[in-house]
This record gives structure tokens, C-alpha cells and sequence, in this order.
């Protein structure tokens, strides 16, 4: 579904309507009891605040709106190319007056397609390292998010500058249950709001994946943040309007494959911080094998809409995102559509 610009599409981006079937069990000396697994919170579409880093929120799940958990950037870094002054010195002579004419402003076909954001080059690290904190309660769940969410708005700002956008840091909001939003009410599932540029983390299946299997679930809480912001970077440099403009004009299968190309490419967008950051981050041995299980198990054909992307595609775009550390290997819109199915 598109974000609420433009032709009215829906509420948000996200991975709430996938799943995957549950986790082998881990074996270990103590042994871990992998109950089913009903779905991933990878991501909609929307925006929101978080206002308070370490703010304890409630753990009373009978409460229908968010609860008062938020995260807003401290700094609200924005970042802007840098300009050139113009010389103060007049010229001695008038010079002809020239009239200049204003290009016309991409299509949205090549805002899709022709992005500069595939020609930023490789991200670099950051240095960023994962939480210590672990899902054992709603707060404790919030730091580890709200690390994740201040390395991407530390890794994004150069390439998306360099594609020539505004940067600016998103918000974050922790909730249970369900999330009213600017862009709608959702319940169930993490997403992001494109109206108010916020994320929103559903921690109810965060805490339970915890309970299950802890490394799984931090591979989890890592992709779903990183994927929601992937769909910010979307937001930021065009894409999303444009893909969404493009999404209200088709319908049927071609309506449903446009919307898994905006989806597949934030998971690749994802990917890309993950890879670039994975020596400081740790994204290696368990935590990267239960990260690469969720890729290869992920898909839409677990839920009702084909609008995600299915298992046998996801895994080929967020190892390419990974391994090459690059947004140009995330242009799912010059893609086959066999490879975007």
C-alpha cells in the first residue's frame, strides 16, 4: 500500500502482512523452545516520535493506542549540499539578461529507476555495535531499537546528500497492540508513516521471539528497524512518492508486483547498513545465521496479499544488499519480474 501522498493508496509500509514458519530449534546445552512463528514485523509505511530515549513504557497490552514510549532525535541532524557564494564584485559592464528555463522535474518512472541514490557508491561503516540491552521487557526493547535507529541516521546521511536530498533523522515509537497514526491505525505489525516520518516498532512479537529464541529475536529487531528506515532513505529521495503515484495508476497482479518492488528494495536498503556494518556490529556467526534463516524463510506467500514478496526472492536481495554494500545492487525497479515476484 502507498504512503498518504498523492492518489489515495493506504496507510503505511511495512512487513506486517508476512511470515515465516517457526525457527529449528537451537541447540545447546540448556536447549531453546522455538514456539510457531506467525509473522515478522519487517515493515509499512509511516512516521511518528519518539520522545523519550529511555522512557519506561507501559506494559499493560489491553491499551488500544501507543503508549508514551518515543524516541525523537536529540539533535534533529539535517544535512544539505554544500553551496557556492556567489562573488559580491558587480561587473563593470551590464551584461544581456538571460532567461533560464527550468527543467521539468523528473517522471515517475525515472524517480524509480534512475535515482542517483544507486549511484552514491558503497556505504561505509560507521562503527556501529549492537545493544547489549535484550527484549526482556518493553523499555529494555526500546534501547536496543533506538541504538539501531542512531547508527542509521549516523550510516544514510552521505548517500542520501549525495543523491542529492535532504537528510533528516525519523522518529520512533514503540507500541502495543495497535498504533494510531497520520497514516492510519495499524496493530500487530512494526511499519513506518511516511506522514509525520516515523517508525513504529510492534514489540509485542519482539518480546515473544525473545521468550523463544534471544539471538533470533535480535536478528529480528535489527532487520525490522533497518528495513523501516530503508523505507525513510525511500521517502527522503523520491522513490516512495513516486512508487506509490505508479502503484495507484496500475491495478490487479501489476498494482501488487509495484508495491513488492518498493518493499524487496528497502529490505536491500536494510541489508546494505547491515553489511557495511557487520565487523563492529557482530553480524556474524549465530546472530548472522539466524539473520540469513529469517531472509531464506520470509515471504508474503505466508499472508493473504501478494505485496511483499516471496521467500524465493527475499533471501537474493538482501544478500545482495549485504555483500556489496551498495544501493545500486537495490534497483528492484529495472528488475524482471521474476525476480521481484
Amino acid at each position: 500500500m502507498g504512503p498518504p501522498m498523492g492518489p489515495p493508496p493506504g496507510p503505511g509500509f511495512g512487513w506486517g502482512s508476512n511470515g515465516f514458519p517457526p525457527p529449528p530449534k537451537k541447540k545447546s546445552k540448556v536447549g531453546w523452545i522455538v514456539l510457531p512463528i506467525a509473522i515478522v514485523g519487517l515493515a509499512i509505511v509511516g512516521f511518528a516520535v519518539l520522545s523519550s530515549l529511555l522512557k519506561h513504557n507501559s506494559d499493560d497490552y489491553s491499551q488500544p493506542e501507543p503508549t508514551s514510549s518515543t524516541y525523537e532525535p536529540t539533535e534533529g541532524p539535517t544535512y544539505f549540499p554544500t553551496t557556492t557564494k556567489v562573488p559580491t564584485t558587480k561587473p563593470t559592464q551590464p551584461k544581456p539578461t538571460q532567461t533560464r528555463t527550468t527543467p521539468p522535474p523528473p517522471s515517475n518512472s525515472d524517480m524509480v529507476t534512475k535515482n542517483r541514490i544507486y549511484r552514491t557508491g558503497k556505504q561505509s561503516s560507521v562503527g556501529c555495535r549492537e545493544s547489549g540491552a535484550r527484549a526482556t521487557s518493553t523499555a529494555n526493547a526500546q534501547k536496543y531499537y533506538v541504538t539501531v535507529l542512531r547508527c542509521l541516521i549516523r550510516a544514510w546521511p552521505k548517500q542520501v546528500t549525495l543523491a542529492g536530498a535532504r537528510f533528516a533523522a525519523p522518529h520512533l515509537i514503540v507500541f502495543h497492540k495497535s498504533a494510531s497514526t497520520p497514516c492510519g491505525t495499524d496493530g500487530g505489525i512494526s511499519f513506518y508513516c511516511s506522514a509525520n516520518a516515523t517508525i513504529y516498532m510492534d514489540v509485542d512479537s519482539d518480546l515473544q521471539y525473545s521468550k523463544q529464541n534471544s539471538i533470533f529475536a535480535r536478528a529480528v529487531m535489527t532487520d525490522t528497524v533497518a528495513h523501516e528506515f530503508g523505507h525513510h532513505v525511500q521517502n527522503m529521495t523520491g522513490i516512495l512518492r513516486a512508487s506509490s503515484n505508479l502503484e495507484y495508476q496500475l491495478s490487479g497482479d501489476k498494482s501488487l508486483e509495484m508495491s513488492r518492488r518498493l518493499e524487496i528494495q528497502a529490505t536491500c536498503f536494510g541489508a546494505v547498513f547491515m553489511g557495511a556494518n557487520k565487523n563492529s556490529y557482530k553480524m556474524t556467526g549465530s546472530l548472522k545465521y539466524w539473520w540469513t534463516w529469517m531472509t531464506a524463510h520470509s515471504g508474503d506467500e505466508y499472508g493473504t496479499r501478494r505485496d511483499h514478496g516471496s521467500r524465493t526472492v527475499q533471501p537474493r536481495w538482501a544478500n545482495a544488499g549485504f555483500n556489496t554494500l551498495s544501493p545500486a545492487a537495490c534497483n528492484t525497479y529495472v528488475a524482471a519480474a521474476k525476480y521481484v515476484k
